[in-house]
């Protein structure tokens, strides 16, 4: 599973950063190798990966400089393994900066199978979203339970460090066969204009006796909008300048149409 994030500097050159992972189960331990490749027309600085796997947080050392075209890994190590079996989530994330400082996150989520290979009866469809570069907008995700039960599901949006919401976590049940939509507020906290992020629902739920995890993408982009308020703040400001003018051209038409009696 790759994804990639595309950050554009204010100078246009930009950073697409893909990412992948694997999950080895040896016995009662998890081998994790996860891998970074910079695929875009500058250097990334300050590379490191994070790593959130079966409640633990996993941190990879720092490489200082990722050159275009060359990629970075680092390999984990855990020795707990899920209680049951079935589908689990492994949230990745990669930091890093471009040329002039400015942080940016790449997240990657997925799955491994641990003594069960599990077919979710959940799906999860997101849908994309354009966001200003100083404002808020709602990103929307449709569940389906294609199973015969009713499912209760844990809910949790992922987003990079970029950007903000509220009420990350929620719980939902879904009767079989139906459909359900949750909606999120996202604001943009750090995100550069012409960047695009992905962010992923990610939903945990038992059945038949195994874990089962799913996930959901969609993508934000960031654009270069002014917000409403910032246009109207201008627009009163040519008002105020153009009243007064007005004003004072009426008094004098009318004056000099007194003048001409």
């Amino acid at each position: 599973m790759v994804v990639s994030l595309h950050g554009t500097n204010a100078f246009g050159a930009y950073i697409t950063m893909a990412t992948d992972f694997s999950v080895t189960v040896k016995a009662e331990e998890l081998a994790l190798v996860v891998t970074a490749e910079n695929r875009g027309d500058v250097p990334a600085q300050e590379v490191q990966f994070e790593i959130i796997i079966n409640d633990r947080v996993l941190t990879g050392p720092v490489v200082e400089t990722l050159e275009q075209d060359k990629k970075m890994s680092a390999e984990f190590s855990l020795a707990a393994v899920p209680g049951i079996p079935g589908r689990y989530p492994v949230v990745m994330k990669t930091y890093y900066k471009d040329t002039s400082g400015h942080l940016f996150t790449a997240l990657t989520v997925g799955f491994y199978n641990y003594m069960s290979t599990v077919i979710p009866a959940v799906s999860i469809r997101g849908h994309a979203i354009r966001l200003p570069v100083e404002g808020k907008g709602r990103i929307s995700f449709v569940l389906r339970n294609g199973g015969q039960t009713a499912l209760k599901i844990d809910l949790a949006l992922l987003i990079p460090n970029e950007l903000s919401a509220a009420h990350e976590h929620r719980v939902i049940t879904i009767d079989p066969q139906q459909e359900a939509t949750v909606n999120y507020d996202v604001e943009n906290y750090s995100a550069l204009a012409n960047s695009s992020y992905p962010v992923s629902l990610v939903g945990q739920y038992e059945d038949a006796g195994n874990h089962v995890g799913v996930a959901g993408s969609a993508v934000v982009r960031i654009t270069a909008e002014v917000k409403p308020a910032v246009r109207l703040v201008w627009v009163w400001v040519l008002l105020g300048g153009l009243i007064p003018g007005v004003i004072i051209f009426l008094r004098l038409q009318k004056a000099t149409g007194a003048g001409h009696r």
